[in-house]
């Protein structure tokens, strides 16, 4: 019966828009399957009741005209967001899916902590159950630097849940403090190559003793 209902909806529009030709202020004026209820899921740190009022200017309007652009747009406004999933229901409801940026890591900067989020973005407030888990970030021109490290941790594989500490220095380095101790010294040239170098040899037999991997002098390292 569900299926005949649906059959029967798309058919009148595949029969409507074949027939009319509408401009934008035609369109304007449709009152057929006017939008009345907006569904957000998936939203965890994003508060729904603000996105519903933001998307406000959509009730009342043609669901068949519905502009997702648009739609996406307005809920991009929102640090939290990734991005989201649109789904028509006809014959007057919008489900929107929200993808939330996750956060990274907890920033400490002038004594105060945010949380650094996917997109670069950062906040003070964000519900997260793993936050024990998300490493520290500290140094000055640590926030402005932080996400091209985190990429190219992520490009090498790295198990960001082994960290416990990042440290930026200002003279183009950077210091990671595993949870096992054992410290690894990086610049910001050849970062990608210390890395994978890192990984392939850390849990090694032969290097399991040393505490320190200082990747910093072009083609030498130093094990402490």
């Amino acid at each position: 019966m569900k299926t005949k209902k649906n059959l029967f909806i798309w058919l009148f529009i595949f029969i409507f828009l074949s027939t009319y030709s509408l401009n934008l202020s035609q369109k304007k004026k449709i009152s057929i399957f006017l939008i009345e209820n907006i569904n957000i899921e998936g939203n965890i740190n994003v508060n729904t009741f603000d996105l519903k009022n933001k998307l406000n200017e959509f009730y009342g309007k043609s669901l068949i005209f519905l502009n997702r652009k648009e739609l996406s747009q307005i809920a991009s406004e929102f640090i939290f967001i990734k991005e989201i999933k649109i789904k028509k229901i006809y014959p007057n409801t919008i489900n929107i899916l929200v993808k939330e940026n996750e956060p990274l890591a907890i920033l400490i900067e002038n004594e105060k902590q945010t949380f650094l989020l996917e997109m670069g973005n950062t906040t003070t407030n964000y519900i997260v159950n793993n936050k024990e888990s998300l490493p520290i970030v500290k140094g000055k021109g640590a926030k402005k630097n932080f996400l091209k490290l985190y990429e190219t941790l992520k490009r090498a594989n790295f198990q960001m849940d082994l960290i416990n500490e990042i440290n930026y220095f200002a003279i183009d380095r950077w210091d990671i403090l595993l949870k096992n101790g054992k410290l690894l010294k990086l610049p910001t040239e050849r970062l990608e190559s210390s890395v994978e170098k890192f990984i392939s040899i850390y849990d090694k037999d032969n290097f399991k003793n040393f505490k320190i991997f200082d990747f910093r002098i072009n083609g030498q390292l130093i094990l402490e």
